[in-house]
């Protein structure tokens, strides 16, 4: 029951929210209706894993939808898409079918000229038939409930009756349709989670002989004026557990009173994220509104052992459906722009797994236990730039007052655990001596610098590399800095110079220890021999990015940023230097691709420095040698090829997304 009390006290404060916004942004101009489109998500899944078809969701729903492409699925939207499982329960779980009075089928088919459109919070679809105008309208009302509003326009001089009927099959043959209350379920045998139908209207349920598919006939007629209008809606929802069906129950309610409210609110709230993120005078509005679409489709809410929402790196891709602890950082970073709360959150849902020790875990999923995931390693520091990102933004100091102590231990815990020789420099490892999971840790799995590393033990719950890392010391010091505007921020002034005196020497020792005067740039270091490894990775201008290199030594790394042999690619700003031999773009993963959030850093770390042509230059070339990037609806990408443009890896990627976002707000 505590469960049911936590999903109910978050609906109610959901519909708070929804008062609040509404009051607060009812002036807000229709912005999404010149954005309709940007990402395609047509099509009519052929089978339950078909991964050619995607979907829109919101508000952290765990099931999604699309449109149809084919004339015979007119009146469906297409699925849904069950998140969690990557399932795609349906071809179409609820078509609607108008007849007549004389039993006729209205047919949408027949329309010459339909418009079905993806616009930012709404999937819409709109027929002319025989002197009668059909808009439906699929949005969400909760993160387990969307609605279907259908506006039926009489356009003729007679008033009309019509009746409602809709059918729907399972595509995945495991699953089971039964009846229910007004409606129908698709359930799992064996499993607690379900679809649920809600056609909001007495019907007469026909199930056929293998539960696999049914007609519902609504019993009572639905009638429209001559040259006026009436809707009717119907839901869709999904839900792990019947205690999150009757914590809905209080959305649906109030949704059903006050349906216009709902209406209203989901406009005024995505023209305000339109206009949060500057699309009326961005030069790349189409990209910006790609970018944030593709965070709030990847947003999911709490569940599970998911005690905050947050954004999944893709939904797309079965393997991301979790939080990693610096894609979580990175995200908030660019959520705080037009969704502050759930920003917030994202940070605090990696917090929800920081152990006695300080540690974060690096990933955390839906259905383990706390003791199941994985803390084989953590990711880059970054968290103290998210928290500084997001109270420059929202000035909320009872954030920063929540979340200074866990960075404090989570920044002292790098120098516990991670500091073999004691000297002050920290590497990357592992709590179970495996390298991979030390190569995890720098978040750049497969990175050629770490090729020939060998484990080194610290304690017996910690490991290192045998090379001290110049990004993680870096990151480390900036995140002083952080540190220290954080405690100013709320009044620890003596507690903030500590933390600057011990970022003023660690920015000397980097200066001196990683950089290379020969060739002009920063490596990593071995920890016995002291001696520097020569890879040139974006490791190297993270110096830039944190504001630890010289200026003589930032020219230096923008000389080799801006060398056509090195970084200075196609798509610029690769993970390695296109003259190593090692280079291998097309499946290196680490060992080639561009990385939006490394790029990014070197765009960002080059105007600290005063390079802002150079600057100018990367960005143009990020954003329009990419591929289907900025004049098309494909996917952002996880990874390009630096030489050739092509979209790499996983389709619809988080931090790309939130990268780009942070590019176009540069």
């Amino acid at each position: 029951m505590k469960f049911t009390k936590k999903l109910t006290l978050l609906m109610s404060m959901f519909l708070l929210l929804i008062v609040g916004c509404t009051q607060k942004i009812a002036k807000t101009s229709n912005l999404r209706n010149n954005y309709p489109n940007v990402l395609n998500v047509k099509g009519i899944p052929q089978h339950y894993t078909d991964r050619e078809k995607y979907c829109f969701s919101d508000l952290g729903s765990w099931h999604g939808f699309g449109l149809p492409d084919s004339a015979n699925y007119y009146g469906a939207f297409t699925g849904p898409f069950m998140i969690p499982y990557s399932v795609w329960q349906s071809k179409s779980l609820a078509k609607l079918t108008l007849l007549n009075a004389d039993g006729q089928i209205l047919d949408l088919a027949s329309c010459k000229n339909p418009e079905i459109n993806y616009y930012p919070g709404v999937l819409n679809q709109t027929f002319v038939v025989d002197s009668i105008t059909v808009s439906m309208n699929l949005f969400f009302i909760s993160n387990r409930t969307a609605t279907v509003n259908v506006d039926i326009k009489n356009n003729s001089n007679k008033n009309i009756k019509l009746y409602k009927s809709w059918n729907g099959e399972a595509l995945y043959n495991k699953s089971k349709l039964t009846e229910s209350n007004n409606g129908v379920n698709l359930t799992f045998p064996g499993n607690s989670f379900y679809t649920k139908v809600n056609f909001n209207n007495k019907v007469t349920t026909v199930i056929s002989s293998d539960s696999s598919s049914y007609t519902c006939k609504s019993n009572n007629p639905f009638y429209v004026d001559k040259g006026a209008s009436n809707s009717f809606w119907f839901l869709q929802s999904f839900y792990f557990n019947a205690d999150e069906e009757l914590a809905d129950a209080l959305v649906i309610e109030d949704f059903a009173k006050n349906t216009n409210q709902y209406i209203n609110e989901n406009s005024n709230r995505w023209n305000k994220y339109l206009s949060d993120i500057n699309v009326e005078t961005s030069e790349f509005s189409n990209l910006a509104v790609k970018a944030l679409i593709t965070l709030t489709n990847n947003w999911r809410s709490l569940a599970g052992a998911l005690l905050n929402e947050g954004v999944f790196p893709s939904y797309a891709y079965t393997g991301f459906h979790g939080f990693w602890s610096w894609d979580s950082w990175k995200h908030s970073v660019a959520l705080v722009n037009f969704a502050p709360e759930l920003a917030k959150n994202q940070i605090r849902a990696m917090f929800d797994y920081q152990d006695k020790h300080g540690m974060i875990a690096d990933c955390i999923f839906r259905d383990t236990t706390y003791e199941a995931v994985n803390w084989r390693d953590t990711k880059p520091p970054l968290a103290s730039w998210a928290v500084l990102e997001v109270f420059n933004k929202t000035s909320d100091t009872a954030f920063v007052t929540q979340m200074l102590p866990k960075l404090q231990k989570y920044h002292s815990w790098w120098y516990q655990n991670r500091d073999n020789d004691g000297n002050g420099l920290c590497e990357y490892g592992s709590t179970d001596g495996t390298r991979v999971a030390a190569a995890w840790e720098s978040g750049m799995d497969n990175a050629v610098r770490f090729d020939e590393a060998i484990m080194v033990e610290n304690n017996s719950q910690a490991w290192s590399l045998n090379q001290e890392s110049v990004d993680l010391n870096c990151y480390l010091y900036a995140e002083k800095n952080q540190l220290a505007q954080l405690l100013t921020i709320v009044g620890k002034t003596e507690e903030a110079h500590n933390y600057i005196k011990q970022a003023e020497q660690l920015k000397a020792d980097i200066q001196n220890i990683f950089y290379d005067d020969s060739t002009g740039f920063f490596y990593d270091v071995n920890i016995s021999s002291k001696k520097q490894i020569i890879v040139q990775g974006p490791e190297g201008w993270i110096p830039l990015w944190t504001g630890v290199a010289t200026q003589q030594q930032a020219q230096r790394v923008a000389n080799i940023i801006m060398d056509t042999t090195k970084f200075n690619t196609f798509v610029p700003l690769p993970t390695l230097a296109k003259d190593h031999n090692k280079f291998n773009p097309r499946n290196g993963y680490w060992r080639g691709p561009v990385w939006l959030d490394q790029a990014y850093f070197a765009v960002k770390g080059l105007r600290k420095y005063g390079f802002n042509s150079e600057a100018n230059l990367l960005t143009a070339k990020l954003i329009n040698n990419a591929e289907g990037l900025a004049h098309s609806d494909a996917p952002i990408r996880e990874n390009y090829h630096p030489v050739t443009g092509q979209g790499l890896n996983a389709n619809h990627f988080s931090w790309s997304a939130a990268h780009y976002l942070m590019l176009l707000e540069e």
